[in-house]
């Protein structure tokens, strides 16, 4: 009986992972439509000092938001260290951050890289 119900909840929360995919694929084709306005304000201002950094930002979000569905339509840990790497170059390259901030990030990506992966039958 309980495996049943276990069954059935997990079932259940794989349909609610679908409908959060769902929610992000809309908010994913907002994102991209609202790219076109910001590709021309850039175009207005490309002279203007952070006017680039700005469009970038806007890019950005798009990007990380297709990372995050790829990780919500298929969790891995591949695709975790994906976003979190996207997540931590947008912030070294949009944000104003001094060389501290920018050498923990690059120190950040490079513990991404080595950490030992649940495969390897180091982690529990």
């Amino acid at each position: 009986m309980w495996d049943k119900a276990r069954k059935i909840l997990y079932r259940g929360g794989e349909i609610l992972e679908l409908l959060m995919a769902a929610a992000v694929v809309a908010g994913i084709l907002v994102a991209m439509i609202t790219l076109v306005p910001e590709l021309a304000r850039y175009w207005e201002h490309r002279t203007t000092a952070g006017a680039f950094l700005e469009y970038l930002d806007a890019v950005f979000n798009v990007v990380i938001g297709i990372e995050f569905l790829k990780m919500l339509c298929k969790p891995s840990s591949a695709n975790i260290i994906e976003v979190l790497i996207f997540l931590i170059a947008r912030h070294m390259i949009v944000q104003t951050t001094t060389p501290l901030e920018d050498l923990l990030s690059v120190v950040s990506i490079c513990l991404l890289y080595t950490s030992p992966s649940p495969r390897d039958g180091l982690l529990s």
